[in-house]
């Protein structure tokens, strides 16, 4: 009798108490997890309260003040199946939109290939697959995009290659993408446009991107070199990046597609021997891997990516180049 009521208090979970207890997880408090949902606070209590006592257990450790919030080890079991059961339903979703003729795809994205790449994949889709919709989630780099794949907000994304943290994500290299330094014209090291040395880097003010993967990449070489880079200014934004520059607060090191979005008379100067390229790929969860709408997806980007980045394009499951380091 015991066993039969635990089952049929088990069919009372609806989406929403997974939704909140996922929230709760990622955000680290009711504030955070009330703003997220689009709840009040008491709300959010209200949902969990009701997930604790249809599975019988506590599942979140509730905070002391200023403490972040942390799931019990049953909490922690409970998210893999409110994850997996939340990547069912954008499948599903995503399927039942095909039998009407149009399929969603929901593509995490960011400033370089927004601007570069996507315009030609969408054209692509429109010619060969018309009924393949893209959704388009803007970020500035791609870290917040990876945690969105995570938490199935988003069904693939263009990513920096190799992923910090992969965890269950599925990635595929799309294009080599190499450092330069941007400099304003006048600049006094404007006299040659031969490559710089990594070395040449000592003693200059330089700006570059926050959260970017590559970047960090790029300081983790040239520290391992000897140089120690100086960054005036950190920043995601493209167009704060051209503002400093132009203004004459340092040079940016940036990778060349990012150079190619300034507006200005800009200097643009490689090295030699390069820097750590910045790998555009793709990444999707496992979960998604089978479905035919994203490989189509993916089938085309792959396409548009030999047609116009033919000299820096990367053959599928092709090995990240190996550069030479820097030289003293």
């Amino acid at each position: 009798m015991t066993e039969s009521v635990g089952r049929s208090a088990w069919h009372g979970i609806e989406v929403r108490h997974l939704a909140a207890l996922q929230a709760l997880a990622e955000e680290a408090s009711f504030h955070g997890a009330a703003r997220r949902l689009g709840y009040s606070q008491p709300a959010v209590s209200q949902q969990l309260a009701a997930l604790e006592r249809i599975v019988g257990t506590q599942l979140v450790n509730r905070p002391r003040v200023s403490q972040p919030l942390t799931l019990t080890e049953a909490g922690t079991r409970l998210l893999v199946h409110a994850r997996a059961v939340q990547a069912s339903l954008a499948t599903a979703e995503s399927e039942l939109s095909a039998g009407s003729g149009k399929v969603q795809i929901r593509i995490g994205t960011y400033q370089t290939v927004s601007s570069l790449l996507l315009p030609h994949v969408v054209r692509e889709l429109e010619r060969r697959a018309a009924y393949v919709e893209v959704v388009l989630d803007n970020s500035p780099g791609d870290t917040s995009l990876v945690a969105a794949l995570d938490r199935g907000e988003i069904d693939a994304s263009f990513v920096d290659l190799p992923l910090r943290f992969e965890g269950g994500l599925h990635t595929e290299p799309l294009a080599v993408d190499e450092y330069v330094l941007v400099m304003p014209r006048g600049a006094r090291r404007e006299a040659t446009d031969e490559p710089l040395h990594p070395v040449d880097l000592r003693g200059l003010n330089l700006i570059g991107f926050k959260t970017s993967g590559s970047t960090q990449r790029v300081i983790d070489q040239l520290r391992a070199d000897g140089v120690d880079p100086h960054f005036v200014l950190r920043c995601d934004d493209n167009n704060v990046v051209q503002g400093f520059v132009a203004a004459g607060f340092g040079a940016a090191l940036i990778p060349r597609l990012a150079a190619e979005l300034l507006t200005g008379s800009f200097q643009v100067r490689p090295f030699e021997p390069g820097l750590p390229p910045r790998i555009i790929g793709l990444a999707w969860t496992r979960d998604l891997a089978a479905a035919p709408w994203l490989q189509t997806f993916i089938d085309a980007t792959h396409r548009v990516v030999s047609r116009i980045w033919a000299d820096r394009a990367l053959e599928t499951h092709q090995p990240v180049p190996q550069l030479a380091r820097a030289r003293q």
